[in-house]
């Protein structure tokens, strides 16, 4: 079962930041754009490299691809934005986090 804890922190790491940000824009926009590459083996003009579309095998084969590259961009810039805005607000109060915790699991020590 899992316990909800509020912690409050002074600071969090820019690291930190990066990590959380990269795990949620990879694990959504990756599987977004291998979706329009299954609409592009479908015949869709899902994609377009140079203003011409990406059709077939090839759309479904750069769908991937596309989905990393737009992935990176978006956390390096949203990384650094949201870094600096944390470090901003930290600034004026501690930030305070919700936590679900299983009760099986050790304690840091």
């Amino acid at each position: 079962m899992a316990t909800d804890r509020v912690i409050a922190v002074r600071r969090i790491r820019t690291g930190s930041v990066f990590r959380l940000m990269a795990a949620g824009i990879f694990f959504s926009f990756v599987p977004f754009t291998l979706l329009m590459g299954v609409f592009a083996l479908m015949g869709l003009n899902t994609f377009q490299l140079n203003d011409q579309p990406i059709y077939g095998l090839k759309g479904l084969l750069v769908s991937p691809l596309i989905g990393v590259c737009i992935a990176a961009v978006f956390t390096a810039i949203g990384g650094v934005v949201m870094a600096f805005g944390l470090w901003l607000y930290s600034k004026w109060k501690p930030l305070r986090i919700t936590v679900s915790e299983d009760e099986t699991s050790a304690p840091a020590a």
